[in-house]
């Protein structure tokens, strides 16, 4: 019984080792798993969006979480991170019987370009993109304006983490 058991045990071992392997060779990452930009990169100064959009409140806390620091001073940052327009279209995705819209798909893109060192540009008009369906079938007011505000939350957090991870993929 504890040969069965031991060779038991080993054979899992080595299929779970083997599924580990295959998975980070697709490119598989689990979520809520953060990029962890260089210290080169730090501290940034953040451009072109107000401090108070909730955008850029939402990538200071990414960037803080992933241990780069933001400054306020553009002389102190060994990054400048220019944010361009922050854009978001709506489209109808479906319908109902009675031809009226129930689903919406809304698209909230970001350009921007990086700097770092300061003064020479290594990204340059780069574009990041979210893409969610929105069921509308009615219903309360105030349910429809609070979910549309966690989905832009959800978008802003999704576009800040993709920023990120595009900053750790530096040189």
């Amino acid at each position: 019984m504890r040969i069965f058991f031991r060779e038991y045990l080993l054979s899992s071992r080595a299929f779970l080792f083997c599924l580990a392997l295959f998975l980070t060779a697709c490119g598989f990452h689990p979520r809520g798993e953060s990029a962890r930009p260089s210290a080169a990169v730090s501290p940034v100064f953040i451009t072109g969006l107000a401090a108070s959009h909730p955008f850029v409140r939402e990538l200071i806390h990414e960037l803080q979480l992933s241990g780069v620091r933001v400054t306020p001073v553009a002389d102190q940052a060994a990054t400048i991170l220019h944010l361009g327009r922050l854009d978001q279209q709506r489209s109808v995705f479906s319908v109902n019987a009675n031809n009226k819209a129930v689903e919406h798909e809304i698209r909230r893109s970001l350009r921007f370009s990086v700097e770092h060192p300061p003064g020479s540009r290594v990204i340059d008009n780069q574009e990041l993109s979210t893409r969610y369906i929105v069921y509308d079938p009615g219903g309360q007011l105030l349910g429809r304006t609070r979910e549309a505000e966690l989905r832009t939350r959800d978008a802003y957090r999704e576009l800040a983490q993709r920023l990120v991870t595009r900053l750790s993929k530096m040189p």
